[in-house]
């Protein structure tokens, strides 16, 4: 490390040196190094006293260095010899060798041809008695083949007795299951002709009650189911600049009424009838203030022809009633949670929803 110098500034107290934290910093890392290299990095163990100086180090290295040239010579002397007496040495373990593996080859040729004569012999009688196990083998597998064909043949004349009583009973059986089949039928026609009967007549005094309503709140198509819905937004455009509701007071006030912020519950459903689009500005909720993040679980569309979709097919509707059954366990953590938005033109006709909590009332 090199050492490292104490910015004192320009002039005292000028603020443009160190700071006295990093000062401190720089004279610790000095003291630091210094320890280490004339001691144990906590204790200078070197007396600066007593140390060498520099033209006795410089002698002292220089006869070192004759030392080192003369140590050097007398080993390569000493090597020289070694060398050849090795190389007279290894010579002889080559020849010796050679000798050895000659009369190691020879006895091993004989070993090896005993060996294989004697494996001949022992062949011979092992394929002998082979032969004689091979063919009690083969008059085992013949008398084996027989006796399971028989076999099979017995138990093949009693499977098919047996088979016969049960194949009687099973056909009685039989007629009786379709006879209470036939019935099982008759009943089931019946039962679909009332539960037709009575979809019917659920349906049509749903009609009635929905007709009811729609006269009464002043729609002007024929049919539109009521979902329960606690309140109804009339949803119209300011061109394409924002969605407007022009109901709940919300078109009072000016440029109040564009895109408001609905603050509505959960566990409730709220309306929103979409017939001031005028086949426009597709309307979609959505999860969050951007993207396409849509909100589609709980949503029911009726069109003005009574056509009913549900979820994400309710989604992107310019005309009809658009009804949302909001979910308990949703609750809006910031204002922008849930979002109404038009496919067409995101950036300017959005508004929040700010879902509060029915619990908490």
């Amino acid at each position: 490390m090199a050492k490292q110098t104490v910015d004192i500034g320009s002039t005292a107290n000028d603020g443009t040196g160190d700071s006295i934290r990093n000062g401190g910093d720089k004279i610790n890392d000095n003291f630091t190094e210094l320890f280490n290299a004339l001691g144990n990095g906590t204790t200078i163990a070197a007396n600066t006293g007593t140390l060498a100086s520099n033209a006795y180090l410089i002698a002292s290295y220089q006869s070192n260095t004759q030392i080192s040239s003369r140590l050097n010579a007398f080993a390569q002397v000493a090597n020289v010899a070694a060398l050849a007496a090795l190389a007279n040495t290894n010579t002889a373990i080559a020849q010796r060798a050679q000798v050895a593996n000659v009369v190691t080859l020879a006895a091993l040729a004989n070993t090896n041809s005993a060996i294989a004569k004697r494996a001949e012999v022992a062949n011979v009688a092992s394929l002998a008695a082979l032969g004689n196990t091979n063919s009690r083998i083969n008059l085992v597998n013949t008398n084996l083949t027989g006796s399971n064909t028989a076999l099979r043949l017995l138990i093949n004349d009693r499977v098919q007795v047996a088979n016969v009583a049960p194949l009687s009973a099973l056909g009685n059986t039989n007629s009786a299951i379709a006879t209470q089949t036939a019935r099982v039928t008759l009943v089931n026609t019946n039962l679909t002709g009332t539960n037709t009967a009575i979809r019917t007549l659920v349906a049509d005094r749903t009609q009635v009650a929905n007709v009811y309503a729609i006269v009464h709140s002043g729609k002007s198509y024929s049919t539109v189911p009521n979902y329960g819905a606690a309140v109804t937004y009339d949803i119209s455009a300011n061109g394409s600049s924002a969605y407007i509701v022009s109901n709940m007071g919300f078109g009072k006030g000016g440029a109040a009424f564009n895109n408001p912020e609905l603050t509505v519950r959960n566990e409730s459903t709220v309306a929103f009838d979409l017939n001031g689009l005028a086949g426009a500005h597709p309307f979609y909720i959505r999860s969050g203030a951007s993207g396409t993040n849509y909100f589609s679980n709980t949503l029911i569309h009726v069109a003005v022809d009574g056509t009913i979709s549900t979820g994400a097919s309710a989604q992107g509707k310019n005309t009809g009633v658009l009804y949302w059954q909001i979910p308990h366990d949703i609750v809006s953590s910031g204002r922008d949670s849930y979002t109404y938005v038009c496919a067409s033109h995101p950036s300017n006709m959005k508004g929040n929803v700010h879902v509060k909590d029915t619990g908490a009332i």
